[in-house]
């Protein structure tokens, strides 16, 4: 049996194939996303008509792939690109009609406890952190005895923090300091996690192109999944100074992120800093996976 995901995002809508293997764990057939950006047609806090139309056509081409491959089971979920919005149930109920489609909205509390799902597909994790740098959120998660203790969403992400203050593709140094002032001030009034942590894990687009532009700076195989606090810092110095060296490093390793990515590293970084974190795995599985975990959860009762 084979599973269709989509991942309505506000920056990116991502297609996640699965098939279920017989020892009950899925293996990741093929992905496929669409760098939508409904993150900048929203105004006032209203997704406008070419906004939904851009998510209709996203999810029109999705499913004509599925259809050539005959995946029939196909469920779609919407994070912070139909959720911070006013017009959420109008966004829901014009892209069913247009599509066919039933679209998800999912809480953020439940986006950063799919998270935690997603990474127990890969590595135990009792006791620690999970967090999503996402385009228009970000969520955490505390994990205390294998289970979910405490999750939240914070109204701020890469795409959102660069359209807020970045006035052209390439964020310059003042305006790298008024992110990193806004996410701050946005920490500053959570309550985040305070107690130290064995373990910090990152999901997500954002936690997965820090994680192979460190490898790739720091000449690691693509297969390590850990980096140190002090890796992490060194290789954010290096992005922050917006040389040509991390340019040239950006668009090798995910050159659809050159707008997001340095909003998205001083974003994490200042997460990173209020978990007191010391080391991070960034883990390949995610919200999807985690989606997908409870789809199955559902199938069985």
């Amino acid at each position: 049996m084979n599973y269709a995901i989509v991942d309505l995002g506000s920056n990116t809508v991502r297609l996640s194939v699965y098939s279920l293997e017989p020892d009950k764990s899925c293996r990741l057939l093929f992905s496929e996303k669409e760098t939508a950006g409904l993150n900048n047609y929203i105004v006032d806090r209203v997704l406008s008509k070419p906004g939904i139309q851009r998510a209709c056509d996203a999810l029109n081409h999705f499913r004509g792939l599925l259809e050539q491959f005959g995946v029939e089971q196909m469920r779609v979920f919407a994070t912070a690109s139909l959720r911070n919005i006013q017009n959420t149930q109008q966004a829901v109920e014009e892209i069913t009609a247009a599509t066919g489609i039933q679209v998800e909205v999912i809480s953020g509390a439940l986006e950063a406890e799919l998270g935690y799902y997603g990474v127990i597909r890969d590595r135990n994790l009792e006791n620690g952190v999970v967090f999503d740098i996402g385009g228009g959120s970000a969520e955490i998660a505390r994990i205390q005895g294998g289970r979910v203790a405490s999750a939240q969403s914070i109204p701020i992400g890469c795409l959102e923090l660069f359209n807020r203050h970045v006035k052209k593709i390439w964020p310059k140094k003042q305006e790298l300091e008024d992110i990193r002032r806004d996410a701050r001030q946005t920490l500053e009034g959570l309550a985040l996690p305070e107690q130290e942590f064995p373990l910090v894990c990152g999901v997500g687009g954002t936690a997965r192109a820090v994680l192979k532009i460190t490898n790739q700076l720091l000449g690691r195989p693509d297969t390590q999944r850990t980096m140190t606090m002090e890796e992490f810092s060194g290789v954010a110095r290096c992005l922050l100074a917006r040389k040509g060296a991390a340019r040239d490093v950006i668009l090798k390793v995910c050159p659809d992120r050159i707008h997001t990515i340095l909003p998205g590293v001083v974003l994490m970084e200042c997460v990173c800093q209020a978990l007191e974190c010391q080391s991070l795995y960034i883990s390949p599985y995610g919200v999807r996976e985690g989606y997908l975990y409870r789809w199955l959860k559902e199938q069985e009762a």
